[in-house]
């Protein structure tokens, strides 16, 4: 089954992102996804 969620990103968010992709940044990747997805990916597991 698939699921989808939203995260909502300031603008300083957005820029930060572009820098990791455009640096190939794998820690700074990595520290974005637990910063924003903490908990959301767990919930939809369990149903949410």
């Amino acid at each position: 089954m698939k699921k989808a969620f939203s995260i909502v990103l300031e603008d300083q968010d957005i820029i930060e992102l572009m820098r990791i992709l455009m640096d190939e940044d794998a820690e700074a990747a990595l520290d974005f996804l637990k910063m924003h997805f903490k908990g959301k990916a767990r919930d939809l597991l369990e149903g949410g």
